[in-house]
């Protein structure tokens, strides 16, 4: 029962967070970035608030696949969270598209490289780069509980200010689920390979080094007091 409801909060919050912050960039891109950063932040943070108790609700694959890799998961529960969160993505790029239509503004939302801001390879180092610290966030603020209750604001503002950052010049998607569900509604696919490679790439990196350098040692009494419940 707590993975059924794990994945039923993973597809809910992943879905508005494409519908809320894709459809953000529909109707108020260009020029408003900072209320499209604070749109996606403010979902994931309510979300995380509102699911705690089911679901990590990262609304993010590459944070999934990292938090396994991580050592703070078990892959097999990961899975399904895995496809909820894909599933969700996919799901708020289609409603979008019946709402707003196939001729919608900036592709239903999709985040792709602006023409003439930068390279395709320095626009994936960017992707890669901010899921790397969107991970490193996500491990060290909820799953070793640095941040007690405000690990849920951490998350959400770290994705803003990413988005604020670099939003202009790649759309700092840093979310599989973020980068495919408008590009399926769009039937665009053109630089979604790229993007998901950058971004598990950075998510996994984040993950080995928190491993390898941040996590506690396994049988210390001191793990037990700060180390979070398995993340699935």
């Amino acid at each position: 029962m707590h993975l059924t409801k794990a994945l039923i909060a993973e597809f809910i919050g992943t879905f508005f967070l494409i519908f809320i912050g894709a459809g953000a960039v529909i109707s108020l891109a260009p020029g408003n970035m900072a209320a499209i950063a604070l749109a996606h932040g403010f979902v994931i943070m309510a979300f995380a608030y509102a699911f705690g108790n089911e679901s990590n609700t990262y609304l993010n694959p590459a944070l999934t696949v990292g938090v396994v890799l991580a050592g703070e998961g078990k892959a097999a529960a990961a899975l399904p969270v895995f496809v909820a969160q894909m599933l969700g993505g996919v799901a708020g790029g289609l409603v979008l598209l019946q709402v707003y239509g196939p001729a919608a503004p900036h592709h239903l939302g999709m985040t792709t490289i602006t023409p003439g801001t930068t390279s395709l390879p320095s626009g994936l180092l960017l992707e890669g780069l901010g899921t790397f610290l969107l991970m490193t966030i996500v491990l060290n603020t909820a799953l070793r509980k640095a941040a007690g209750r405000f690990a849920p604001f951490a998350i959400g503002m770290t994705v803003a200010l990413c988005i604020m950052s670099f939003g202009s010049t790649t759309g700092a998607s840093i979310n599989p689920a973020r980068t495919l569900g408008p590009a399926v509604a769009a039937g665009n696919y053109q630089e979604v390979f790229p993007y998901l490679a950058a971004q598990f790439v950075g998510a996994i990196v984040a993950a080995l080094l928190y491993r390898l350098v941040f996590a506690n040692p396994v049988g210390d009494e001191a793990d037990h007091a700060v180390r979070a419940e398995p993340a699935f």
